[in-house]
């Protein structure tokens, strides 16, 4: 299988079964507390104990969501052509509460990177303050300017980070996933990058390049013809919710199907 044909594949793969597909979506809708507030007429709720309960069941539901990207690279990886069942919740939500674990350890750097900038830029805030004090010129705009610039700056590098990063975020989980499930193989690194370099540099990039122009295409074209259809019939809360439950969650299967199929691939097939 070359590229071209993981990425057809993949494209196809939700298409097998759309029931499926919205089923993973309308899951996908409570992973907001705002759609559980919404649901079940509680948009105005205070109770402190009601909102820690929605909290707690919104993440129930993000694990198991997650859980279920994983299942469908675990079928993919065994070649399987359909699309996992949601039964098995147990394991689905074992599963999600490792990619989250993943995730966290991945996502560190971001967190330190923007907290790094943010503390810097108080600092200078403060220099400033003081020389403002003792000198007396005017400090119009200049102290929000500088902190936003502090924030941008680190948000920017953890934007670059997230783009560099995010291919082997996938394939440690995918290593994960072939490996029973097992935490400790999503930071083998060495036999990840043993896995990369059996794939090819070229071969991920290529697939990390066409996946990301594809999920840019879908969500930019489709996503802005729903919502500009629906608010063309004043009904753009609608359009939004077919975005959330149609294309999220196809976006969310292709990722799983075609990172599971380049793991396979190996130089020259």
């Amino acid at each position: 299988m070359n590229v071209g044909e993981i990425v057809e594949d993949a494209l196809r793969y939700p298409l097998s079964d759309w029931k499926k597909v919205l089923i993973y979506g309308f899951i996908g809708l409570f992973t907001t507390t705002a759609v559980f507030r919404l649901f079940f007429a509680m948009d105005g709720l205070t109770n402190p104990g009601l909102i820690l309960l929605l909290v707690f069941l919104e993440l129930i539901v993000s694990i198991y969501f997650t859980g279920y990207f994983l299942q469908v690279i675990k079928l993919s990886l065994s070649d399987a052509k359909k699309l996992p069942q949601f039964n098995e919740v147990k394991e689905k939500l074992s599963d999600g509460i490792k990619v989250f674990i993943v995730g966290i350890v991945y996502m560190l750097p971001i967190i330190l990177t923007i907290s790094i900038f943010a503390i810097l830029s108080e600092v200078a805030l403060g220099i400033i303050i003081n020389h403002a004090i003792n000198n007396g010129f005017n400090l119009e705009n200049i102290l929000s300017i500088l902190l936003n610039l502090g924030i941008g700056i680190g948000i920017f590098l953890a934007i670059m980070y997230m783009i560099v990063i995010l291919p082997l975020f996938i394939l440690s989980l995918v290593h994960m996933a072939d490996n029973d499930s097992a935490l400790v193989f999503a930071f083998k690194f060495h036999e990840i990058f043993n896995k990369i370099r059996g794939i090819g540099w070229i071969n991920l990039i290529s697939w990390y390049l066409s996946s990301g122009l594809i999920f840019l295409a879908i969500l930019t074209f489709l996503g802005t013809f729903t919502l500009g259809v629906f608010s063309l019939l004043d009904s753009i809360d609608i359009g939004g919710l077919l975005i959330s439950v149609v294309i999220v969650p196809y976006l969310y299967m292709y990722f799983a199907r075609s990172s599971a199929l380049i793991y396979m691939k190996k130089i020259g097939e």
